[in-house]
């Protein structure tokens, strides 16, 4: 199966590494110092169970230069998910599947708005990775686990072949019977995680730590619960408490991409993640203020 990573960051790099490592067909897709650092020293990844490198590594800068692919990881930031989209749309076929892990619930929908010819469907990544230097990938922390799922077919059979081939590579990873409760309880905890971190410029275990910052951080999550629930979501009685177990059971030290793109003064995920949020209170007259205070405050450093 040739299998192209577009996105070379934190996660694509991850999980593409873990791939290319176990020995499968993966080409990456990288540009400038990235591409440049990858094609020449290989692609490093520095992580909790053990370094790695790929070398030689297979690495592109063009989308021209995709040639019949049978899956693709597209794990782009997500204000880059429309020019990627219409870049990459003639290079994929009717067999290519596309699973798209990116932050937020809509991705696969906006990719389909410029891909019509090949199989889009939604994923969820658990993982605190990022890219530290051209052609260095550092994860610390996260589980470390993909989730991928069809909203109209949970059975599908070639999304299970995806997920074993996956598996073999030693990536935990499950196809879900229901996507979009999986999307969302990523969402309403990554809303929380990124937006406090960002806000307070402060690594996760600093927030927790503190009881008015948590009270804050609890806050947020209860705002986006209550936005799922609006929206018919299949939402877990006990999901406050799960989201908040996976908040507390996250490594200290831990930074979201957010916060990480918010200090090296990038563009960055906001409207993805609380302007979403608060657009989605707003059509379901939902009162989000922890939320809008993250988004408009976040929003004005661009």
């Amino acid at each position: 199966m040739k299998i192209y990573i577009v996105g070379t960051g934190g996660v694509g790099g991850y999980f593409g590494g873990l791939l290319a490592k176990a020995g499968n067909d993966i080409t990456f897709v990288a540009r400038g110092e990235h591409y440049n650092a990858i094609k020449e020293n290989g692609l490093l990844v520095k992580n909790t169970q053990g370094d790695f490198l790929i070398k030689p590594a297979q690495v592109i800068k063009n989308f021209s230069e995709i040639k019949n692919p049978d899956l693709i990881l597209f794990t782009v930031k997500t204000y880059s998910t429309q020019p990627v989209a219409q870049e990459l749309k003639s290079d994929v076929n009717e067999n290519t599947i596309i699973i798209t892990f990116q932050n937020g619930v809509n991705n696969d929908h906006e990719i389909k708005k410029y891909i019509q010819n090949a199989q889009v469907y939604p994923g969820v990544a658990f993982l605190i990775s990022t890219k530290i230097n051209p052609g260095v990938i550092k994860q610390i922390g996260g589980l470390r686990r993909l989730i991928i799922g069809d909203r109209n077919n949970p059975n599908n059979e070639k999304l299970k072949d995806v997920v074993e081939l996956i598996k073999k590579a030693g990536i935990d990873i499950v196809s879900s019977d229901d996507i979009a409760r999986d999307l969302w309880k990523k969402f309403m905890f990554i809303v929380a995680f990124s937006g406090m971190t960002a806000i307070c410029r402060s690594p996760i275990g600093k927030i927790l730590a503190d009881s008015i910052t948590r009270s804050v951080y609890e806050k947020c999550v209860k705002e986006a619960i209550a936005v799922a629930k609006a929206m018919k979501v299949n939402v877990a009685d006990n999901v406050f408490e799960s989201i908040m177990k996976t908040s507390t059971d996250t490594v200290p030290e831990s930074k979201s991409s957010l916060l990480v793109d918010v200090e090296n003064g990038r563009k960055n995920e906001i409207e993805t993640l609380n302007g979403t949020l608060v657009r989605f209170a707003k059509e379901n007259n939902i009162e989000v203020p922890i939320n809008e205070l993250i988004y408009g405050a976040i929003k004005l450093l661009r």
